[in-house]
């Protein structure tokens, strides 16, 4: 008999990407719950972004939690150099050790550094699978 864990993913942008260097949010996951207190939550995300006037690179952190104000997982946060209006696929995973907890969201945001004018996000995912 198999076990079937857990996993949640969103492609639902909440933007908007803002014309300055403020972290935003752009994805978050619906709520998961990990069955047991040693699991991992394997994170990963992927985003097609237009960098917005005057940026000289890209800031990404996952957090915990659906806010700004959630801990950051992993080593982040991952820096991405891109110049004022390139286009870049960008992705990065990682691994978090919440416990259990119930209804446990996820939260990927961007910072764009040296902005003067609002980047555009095409499209991206967030995923959270329970190992």
């Amino acid at each position: 008999m198999g076990v079937r864990f857990p996993s949640v993913a969103s492609s639902t942008f909440i933007g908007p990407l803002p014309a300055s260097a403020a972290e935003t949010i752009i994805l978050t996951t619906p709520p998961i719950s990990e069955p047991v207190d040693n699991a991992l939550v394997n994170l990963f995300w992927c985003a097609n972004i237009l960098a917005g006037t005057g940026t000289t690179a890209l800031v990404f952190r996952i957090r915990r939690g659906a806010t700004l104000t959630g801990a950051v997982v992993g080593a982040g946060p991952w820096t991405h150099t891109l110049a004022a209006a390139a286009s870049g696929i960008l992705s990065w995973a990682d691994f978090d050790g919440p416990g259990v907890v119930a209804g446990q969201q996820y939260t990927l945001t961007i910072s764009q550094t040296g902005a003067t004018g609002a980047g555009t996000f095409n499209d991206g995912t967030l995923v959270a699978m329970i190992l």
